[in-house]
């Protein structure tokens, strides 16, 4: 029975997509069987990340009621990864439902070893929705005070929920001598640290080239950690669900 995992955080920009591309291909390269999900209905971009940008039925249409999920899914050029793309037009946006997402997304729980959810961030009802789909949760947030204490409280809520955190990742770690050290975050986050993803040229020149940097240079700083993440949920995911619940 496959595992449903949100990808969170308390603030934009922290990495939650290209995190999410990331980890659903190292999974795939493990012999995960993935699908992963983007249930940001008004940003999406996880399906430009992973390249699929031509879809004709999406998630949106979906919660519309106007399809099943099952004929949103996509096979990718990735070993053993498929996606559910979302819309990025209004339109779109407008008529579909996100009270609908745990459901509709629940559905899919026995089709894959792993389900991961690309979802908003915050704690509006949007982001909520698509979180609340998920039965355990890795939080994404990066190297600055204000950002991790934001997750964290994202952390704190969805633990409330019923949620399982399994950690965070702590994304772009490296990039100003400001920066807020791994073991400090931990400290305040009060959950596992997961993996730390260095500021990597290699993962900006992979999203310019619309490829995740773990098949675009699989060798690069970025791309092994990655590939370390996944290791290190395999491990972790599922058990710690049966061990506190």
């Amino acid at each position: 029975m496959g595992r449903i995992i949100s990808i969170a955080s308390g603030k934009g920009g922290t990495g939650k997509t290209t995190t999410t591309a990331n980890l659903a291909i190292a999974l795939g390269m493990k012999g995960q069987k993935v699908c992963a999900i983007d249930a940001d209905l008004t940003m999406a971009n996880l399906s430009l990340v992973m390249g699929i940008d031509d879809a004709d039925v999406t998630i949106h249409d979906v919660l519309a009621g106007e399809t099943d999920i099952k004929d949103a899914i996509y096979s990718t050029s990735y070993e053993n990864v498929s996606l559910v793309p979302a819309a990025v037009d209004w339109e779109h946006v407008m008529k579909a439902d996100p009270r609908k997402l745990p459901q509709v997304i629940g559905s899919l729980k026995n089709n894959f070893d792993f389900i991961l959810i690309d979802c908003p961030a915050g704690l509006q009802m949007d982001a909520m929705n698509a979180m609340l789909s998920g039965e355990e949760v890795i939080l994404v947030t990066n190297p600055e005070i204000s950002c991790i204490t934001d997750t964290m409280k994202v952390g704190i809520i969805l633990r409330k929920a019923g949620l399982v955190v399994l950690g965070f990742v702590f994304n772009r770690y490296g990039r100003s001598k400001n920066d807020i050290p791994p073991e400090a975050a931990e400290e305040v986050m009060e959950v596992p640290l997961l993996a730390v993803i260095p500021e990597d040229p290699a993962v900006r020149e992979a999203t310019l080239e619309g490829t995740p940097v773990v098949e675009y240079k699989p060798q690069s700083p970025g791309a092994q950690a990655y590939i370390k993440l996944a290791e290190q949920i395999i491990r972790i995911a599922g058990w710690k669900a049966r061990v506190m619940y």
